[in-house]
């Protein structure tokens, strides 16, 4: 076993060296690929897992072209052509004969922030830190890719003991919740019996595991342009039609919107940009919104009120709206049923000290609740599991420079996924 752990370590810290935004992951899907091919796995690439029209948030176009061009300094462009243009979703997938499917899903993509430079920091200290500034793995992906490729190795060497199909999906653009809506479209989900991701988190005890984490929100982002009129502030005001104001309109009202005794809502504008001049009346506005509710009664009521007072202030100064989607996810519960057999496997795995059946804590929206929501709504069942990593003595939050994880997660995760695998693949 010592093997095994040492080579998910050098997963890990290969994929936290070389970091790829959402909808530009290339090279990790190309390396990836690579080693469950050598593994056995039949790989799914691209177009063969996802849909590529519709995607949301993608990236402006100086980002992709910056991301391939780093890709071409690690693979050629024929191996890497499969995920050219977005398409970087894959699946591997090892049929072990008559039983039921199973996914287990990781998600790939890293966010837009400079890494610590700190005798403090791991990363920094072992020589692994991002070698592209203003990307990291902050939030752990990159330990969720390597748990995936040490389960992909536990099954290549047990595979004459399971009966049935394994798909390990690895998922690009979690970040900002886009990448799952592509994955399902493609029907590539429809005929699965079960589903399982996890999540190390930084502010969860090493040792501790959720079976269920049932608190995620129902979410949507958007984008909001507001096209208006320029004209010449101090000679014909009338003129113009104030683009700035019809959003500063929609920001303060959107923020008025009452909260609901029934459940937690959450609004945010994080972004607002308009103006070119204080003497030019602006014609151009554009504010980034998002919003996320315990349940779908208050998302369906806050999002809907949102919309409504978007077009009543682009109206009220007689603007253009464009309300642009770029990224949704829906809440769910995990299935008590496949959490007994998660909850049962952890206690067999002495790492495990501290094992909680189901919370319902508010850890933010997760893209893979829309994927347990598909399945579930086709009959299956899924999971979302919460694994506690955090670092002894240290307080390091997720999507921060300085976020870190305690690496003994690695190998006992994907021991623990590998259990319930076989629990299941009887």
């Amino acid at each position: 076993m010592s093997d095994l752990n040492n080579k998910i370590l050098s997963y890990r810290r290969h994929f936290h060296k070389y970091p790829e935004l959402g909808w530009t992951e290339y090279a990790t899907a190309t390396y990836i690929t690579e080693e469950l091919e050598n593994l056995g796995f039949c790989v799914k690439k691209g177009k063969e897992v996802m849909v590529t029209d519709n995607l949301m948030g993608l990236p402006h176009c100086d980002i992709n072209k910056n991301a391939w061009e780093r890709a071409l300094t690690l693979f050629s462009e024929e191996k890497l052509s499969a995920f050219k243009d977005h398409q970087t979703a894959l699946a591997g997938i090892m049929d072990c004969g008559t039983g039921p499917t199973i996914v287990c899903r990781f998600d790939m993509d890293a966010l837009p922030i400079t890494e610590a430079i700190s005798n403090d920091h791991l990363p920094f200290v072992k020589k692994f830190s991002s070698d592209y500034d203003g990307i990291m793995h902050s939030c752990g992906h990159d330990a969720h890719i390597a748990i995936g490729l040490g389960l992909a190795n536990l099954i290549f060497e047990n595979r004459a003991n399971l009966k049935g199909k394994i798909i390990l999906l690895f998922q690009p653009a979690e970040e900002g919740v886009r990448g799952a809506d592509a994955i399902i479209r493609s029907g590539f989900l429809d005929d699965v019996d079960y589903i399982v991701a996890s999540h190390v988190w930084s502010n969860m005890p090493l040792g501790t595991i959720v079976c269920s984490q049932n608190g995620t929100a129902y979410t949507h982002k958007y984008d909001v342009e507001f096209i208006g009129k320029a004209s010449h502030a101090g000679i014909c005001p009338e003129k113009g039609n104030n683009a700035l104001l019809a959003a500063a309109n929609a920001v303060i009202n959107i923020n008025a919107i009452s909260r609901n005794s029934n459940g937690y809502s959450r609004l945010n504008v994080g972004k607002f940009e308009s103006g070119t001049a204080r003497n030019i009346i602006p014609d151009y506005a554009k504010i980034e919104l998002e919003m996320r509710s315990e349940n779908i009664e208050i998302e369906d009521y806050i999002q809907s009120r949102s919309i409504q007072i978007l077009k009543s202030s682009a109206e009220m100064f007689n603007c253009k709206l464009n309300i642009i989607p770029v990224g949704e996810a829906k809440g769910t519960e995990g299935d008590k049923e496949l959490a007994s057999i998660i909850y049962d496997e952890a206690k067999d795995i002495s790492f495990f000290n501290n094992i909680v059946f189901s919370d319902n804590v508010c850890r933010g929206s997760e893209d893979f609740t829309s994927m347990m929501n598909y399945v579930q709504l086709n009959n299956g069942k899924a999971c979302f599991i919460g694994l506690g990593a955090s670092i002894p003595k240290r307080e390091l939050s997720h999507h921060s420079p300085n976020f870190d994880i305690d690496e003994k997660i690695l190998g006992n995760s994907a021991v623990l996924y590998f259990k319930i695998l076989k629990r299941i693949l009887k």
